[in-house]
This record gives structure tokens, C-alpha cells and sequence, in this order.
């Protein structure tokens, strides 16, 4: 970045979800010249409708998101950004995200092993946790189609098409989250995706 006069942006979105081992050190930490903005969210660790981030940069970048920020919004209210500072300097945000990371490193075996015993296949996953596991169908599998009929079946995926670029992008990869189910209804949730990608194959 310095050699290119550039600026990066780290979008730290999940580091909270790192139950499986310690998180890589963030970019920030290892910034000397100011050329890494860091920001960060609570709509995943507390709820989207907080409506409240951060950004942690040079004086200057801090100085001109402000002034911009203005010309978008005022500023969010002052009593739900106090009390997030209350909630946060009384080491409940802490004691949260500990809380969340047994439940999501829980729900993560549970839905692990029930792709394993459907013989589904994972593409890819976050190393240190997450929330979601990126997953492949058999070559040649409509995923939309294959949500859509889930969906009626009270099953939500997400089809990953979207994602890929240009006309022969595909269809096959698809998104599993877990942050918002039981884990007792993973089960037979990945019951139904499988039998739903055994169908749309045959």
C-alpha cells in the first residue's frame, strides 16, 4: 500500500465469530503509516437494527468520513450510541460474544456432522469459526431452483450464483448459515437440502 500510495480497507465483519482458535492479528494492528482503515459493526454480535459501527483511521480519513457521513446522516442517535458505550465499558459486549461462540462452535459440529452423514460436500469454511459454511452441489445443479423449492419447505440457502461473474457463472455452490437456527432443527434442515439436491439431480 505505501509503495502504490493506496489505502486499505478491513472489513473485520465476523471477527467475533472466532470460537475454533484465535483470530489472525488485524491489518491495523500492524499499520505504521496509516494506510489501513479498520471498521467493524455490531449488527451481526448484537442486531441490525442498532445501526451502529466504527472506523479506526488517521485523523484525517476520520475527519473527511465525518464530514461525508453528514452529508448522509446527521449522526445515529446519541442515547443508542451511549448506551452501546455503557453496554460495552461494563464488559457485557465480552461477555456476549463468549456466550455466542459456544453456541455457534456447537451449532457448527451439529451441522457438520449431519453434511457428513447426507454425504454433502463443503467448499470452503472460516478457519477460526463463522457463521456460515460455503457448500457444492453435484456439477450441473441449479441451486436457485433448488432453494426455491426448499423455501417452501421451510428451508432457507442461499444460492451462490450471485457471487460469480459473467454468463456461464455456477449454479452449483450454495450458503448454509447457522447463526439463526437450533441446533436441535439442523438435522433435518440438512435432511431436506439433500433430498432437495437428490431430486433436482434426478
Amino acid at each position: 500500500a505505501r509503495d502504490l500510495d493506496a489505502v486499505i480497507v478491513e472489513d473485520d465483519y465476523e471477527f467475533e465469530m472466532s470460537f475454533l482458535g484465535p483470530p489472525s492479528p488485524a491489518l491495523k494492528s500492524l499499520d505504521t503509516d496509516g494506510r489501513v482503515v479498520y471498521v467493524g459493526s455490531f449488527s451481526k454480535s448484537l442486531f441490525p437494527g442498532l445501526r451502529l459501527g466504527y472506523l479506526v483511521g488517521s485523523q484525517s480519513f476520520i475527519r473527511e468520513a465525518r464530514a461525508l457521513r453528514a452529508q448522509v446522516l446527521r449522526h445515529p442517535p446519541g442515547h443508542i450510541q451511549r448506551t452501546a458505550a455503557y453496554f460495552l465499558s461494563l464488559g457485557h459486549y465480552d461477555a456476549q460474544i463468549r456466550r455466542m461462540g459456544k453456541v455457534l462452535h456447537r451449532r457448527r459440529e451439529v451441522i457438520e456432522a449431519a453434511i457428513a452423514a447426507h454425504g454433502l460436500t463443503i467448499a470452503g469454511r472460516g478457519v477460526y469459526g463463522g457463521s456460515s459454511l460455503w457448500m457444492r452441489a453435484p456439477a450441473g445443479t441449479d441451486m436457485g431452483r433448488v432453494a426455491e423449492s426448499l423455501r417452501a419447505q421451510s428451508v432457507l440457502i442461499e444460492p451462490g450464483a450471485p457471487f460469480f461473474k459473467g454468463p456461464d457463472r455456477p449454479r452449483e455452490f450454495y450458503r448454509l448459515a447457522y447463526s439463526s437456527i437450533q441446533a436441535k432443527a439442523i438435522p433435518e434442515g440438512i435432511a431436506r437440502v439433500a433430498a432437495a439436491i437428490g431430486g433436482a439431480r434426478g
